[in-house]
């Protein structure tokens, strides 16, 4: 009996230490306010263009591509509002796994090893992506004779070596300047400002292992469809020295 109750103190003060609010901004408000200033503008623009509609103008050209982005934009406005919410519980409730700080040392190791991990994933699917386009757009340039094509594919390629090799740099000299720390969820993660969830439609939490070398940290993959078909993706959260949380209780919480 003496033991029970001391486990209860003890289960009681741990969920009171989880159940303060966190001085911590909600990104997913930031993310709300953008799918709702581009709803707003692209709804603008093609009513603009109906109203005024003109043969032989880019009038339809604009209305098309609105009725594509708005429809979208609301689907996307209506999940982000259910992760602001989420994320509002975690924050001011304190309804979470764990919440990790950083000290600066730590947070740049982990830049840095983020950094090359982002550069070498990057690359490679920037180079399948390069082949693949390569593969359709070129043999159909000459079977048709349409050579812009050919201009297209290589503004396709510029736009793969964007993402593969320049867009992980800007991302390590912002995160520079971000306050290192890390809140787990059931179904998501809060890190560097960066909301990364699989409670969405088609995606689903794959694996979470945790690695030793070359950093301490969690390896969690989920997995989510989007326009070219299946796909997963890999988050790596780094384990501060002075944590006292047990991994293995922490990955076993992940849903």
């Amino acid at each position: 009996m003496v033991k029970k109750k001391v486990k209860v103190e003890i289960e009681k003060k741990k969920e009171k230490s989880h159940s303060k609010p966190l001085n911590i901004k909600n990104p997913q408000r930031t993310v709300l306010m953008r799918w709702i200033i581009i709803t707003l503008f692209f709804s603008f623009i093609g009513i603009r263009s109906f109203l005024n509609f003109k043969i032989n103008s880019m009038d339809g050209m604009v209305i098309m591509v609105s009725l594509v982005i708005v429809p979208t934009s609301l689907f996307f406005i209506r999940t982000t509002l259910k992760n602001v919410k989420v994320i509002d519980g975690a924050i001011e409730r304190g309804i979470m796994l764990v919440h990790w700080k950083y000290t600066n040392s730590e947070w740049l190791e982990y830049l840095n090893y983020e950094k090359g991990f982002r550069l070498g994933e990057g690359s490679l699917i920037a180079m399948f992506l390069g082949a693949f386009t390569a593969i359709i757009f070129i043999p159909f340039a000459i079977i048709v004779g349409e050579w812009a094509m050919i201009w297209i594919m290589f503004g396709l390629f510029g736009l793969y070596g964007f993402m593969g090799f320049v867009l992980p740099r800007i991302i390590y000299f912002i995160r520079k300047r971000s306050t290192g720390e890390v809140i787990l969820l059931e179904k998501g993660i809060i890190l560097a400002k960066q909301f990364y969830t699989w409670d969405f439609p088609l995606s689903k939490f794959n694996s979470a292992r945790f690695i030793k070398k070359p950093y301490e940290h969690l390896e969690v993959v989920y997995e989510f469809i989007d326009r070219t078909g299946p796909r997963s993706y890999v988050v790596n959260i780094p384990i501060p020295k002075n944590n006292k949380e047990n991994i293995d209780q922490i990955i076993k919480k992940f849903k």
